[in-house]
Parts: C-alpha cells; structure tokens; sequence
C-alpha cells in the first residue's frame, strides 16, 4: 500500500517553529523539502507533489488551496516518479584531481453565501484527504478549527486573499505511521487557465524556502525565481519512462526542471505562474565534481615531485654552487 503523502495545492498554512514554507504547508509538523510536477496537458492541469516531512506530532496535517475545484488520487507509479525524473536530468558531471599537500581529516524540500462546502471527502492509503470550497474565510477557519486543523492566526490574510479569488482547498490529516520522511506523492487535478504553483505562504517561513519544479508542457517553461537545470523534450530521457511511469508522463511531450534552495521568503509576494521560456533550445547543467589527490601521501607523485623538483633549473643551479664551495674548501691534490 502507497504511504500516504501529505500535502496539498497550495497552502492555507501550517506552522511548526522553523518550517521552510512553499507550496505545501504543514499542520502540526515540518516540511524541509517539496518537489511538484506540473502538468500543463490543456485546461486540465494536474500537480503531482511531495514532501520531506519532519517532527509531526499526533494531529499533524496539511492544507493546500488549489484555483478550482480539485480531484485526488495517489498514482500508480507515485513513489518512483521523482527517483526517476532527478536521475533521468541529472546535472552533466566532470570530474577533475585537485592535488592538495595532505587531506583535511573531515569531510568537506460553490459554498453557499457565508459558509463551507465539502466537495468531497476519501480515505488514500490511510490518509483523510478534504476538498473543501469556502467564500468566508472565517467560515472555513470554523470548519477548519471544528475537524481538527489548528491553523495559525498568520495565516489568516493570505487565507482569506485565497478565498476572495475563488481558491478551493484540500485538507490531509497524516495516518500514525507516516509522519516522517519522503511521503508518497498526491495528484491534484483541477480546471484552469494558468499552470500555478501556490507560493504566497512561503512568505511567512522564518528561513530560505527550498522547492523544486518539473513542468511538463508543450514547450520549454521559465519561472524567473527559479534557475532551470534541465530541458528538454521528454523523448530525450535516458532511459525512457515505461509503464505506470510512462503513462503519468504522457500528458505534454517537454520537459524542464527548475529549482531553488534559498528563496527569501519577503520575495514570496505572489503565486508562480509558470511562463513560457524563448526557446525550445535544450539545457542540461554541467557541474565540476573536484577530489582532492594529497601530494605527501600518494608516493608515486611524491616521487614526480621530487623528480621535477630535482631536475629544476633552480636545483642544478644550487648543486652547482655546492660542487664549487665543496672544491673551495677541499685541498688541492698533490702532484706525484
């Protein structure tokens, strides 16, 4: 059975003393980590996400706001789709020896008027997942307080931003035994315009936000607070995606990974709308991976070093001067 994932579309907020915020955001526990994939295949857009999940206690839980009414699931394939799409975009690595003179001894993510509407309610892999429409932000802080959601008082302004603009939202209350580690990620589909990836939360996280972002669409996507790392057309993946993958992946054929480690959470004043990039042109990153060859402790090049060093111009010149100090002072032979 898939772990239960926790997370949600947007983030009405969660609060747990130094929680890195974004997208999701977390009830009663920590996020250190998410990744999303956003789906652009036509005004149906789908957001696959996770998150790294830390000190939850017994009642944590997540809530998201999404732009319209969503659906959820837990795909088949969930939990090998991010494993996959970081190994198949994968930075270009060379690799280079950086000779040091000895190695260092450590090592250098439609209610009705004034009230709340339950658009619907599941059980996913044990988890008790909420969809839930609002257009009173106090209504839905009532129902969020009566089942068991402390949502913090700061969230109420960008709570309540999100309802005015017509936001619906999924509550997930974590099951017992996933409250730590990489949960299994939830599908959030819904109907709009704009591919949105919910970010005003982040906001209030009293440290850098860390996310990152796989958009599939039909052509290269740019989000200028985010550096892209890989892009290209799907067909490119090596290896290529094949069963329950294959078909979680089959929505647009281009695929581009953007990502960030230390957004300022003052800059997080609004949503991301992801963009379309200039071109189509290809990218993938290229990193220079350095290890460090200790000179006094490798013999082979000690003894290139010395042999060098040996045979250096400032070498023969100093055995010079040895070699005619030494017949100074030795006494000339005497003839026969």
């Amino acid at each position: 059975m898939l772990r239960p994932y926790l997370m949600v579309l947007g983030v009405i907020l969660a609060l747990a003393p130094g929680a890195a915020l974004a997208c999701g955001m977390p009830l009663g526990a920590r996020i250190t980590f998410e990744r999303a994939l956003l789906i652009d295949a036509g005004p149906r857009k789908q957001l696959i996400t996770t998150v790294d999940l830390s000190d939850a206690d017994p009642d944590a839980a997540v809530i998201f706001p999404v732009p319209a009414a969503p659906t959820v699931d837990q795909p088949a394939g969930g939990d090998g789709l991010f494993p996959y799409l970081i190994a198949a975009t994968q930075p270009l690595v060379e690799q280079k020896s950086r000779y040091v003179w000895r190695l260092s001894d450590t090592a250098g993510a439609g209610a009705p008027p004034g009230g709340v509407s339950v658009l619907g309610r599941e059980t996913l892999g044990g988890y008790d997942v909420a969809r839930l429409s609002a257009d009173d932000p106090a209504a839905l802080q009532t129902w969020l307080d009566q089942n068991g959601y402390r949502v913090p008082a700061a969230a109420a302004p960008i709570l309540a931003a999100y309802v005015g603009e017509g936001w619906k939202f999924v509550a997930v209350k974590l099951s017992a035994g996933d409250r730590e580690g990489a949960l299994s990620p939830l599908r959030i589909s819904y109907q709009a315009e704009d591919l949105i990836y919910p970010m005003r939360l982040g906001s209030l996280s009293d440290r850098p936000v860390g996310v990152e972002l796989f958009v599939l669409s039909d052509h290269r996507s740019e989000l200028p607070a985010l550096s892209t790392t890989f892009a290209g057309p799907l067909s490119s993946l090596d290896p290529a995606p094949t069963g329950d993958l294959a078909e979680l992946l089959s929505g647009a054929p281009y695929l581009t990974r953007m990502r960030s480690a230390e957004l300022d959470p003052a800059s997080l004043t609004d949503d991301f709308t992801v963009g379309r990039a200039a071109s189509d042109d290809p990218y993938r990153e290229a990193v220079t991976v350095y290890t460090d060859v200790s000179i006094a402790e490798d013999y082979a090049i000690m003894g290139i070093f010395l042999c060098l060093a040996a045979f250096s111009p400032v070498s023969f010149l100093l055995a010079l001067a040895i070699r005619r100090r030494i017949r100074a002072l030795a006494p000339a032979p005497e003839d026969p």
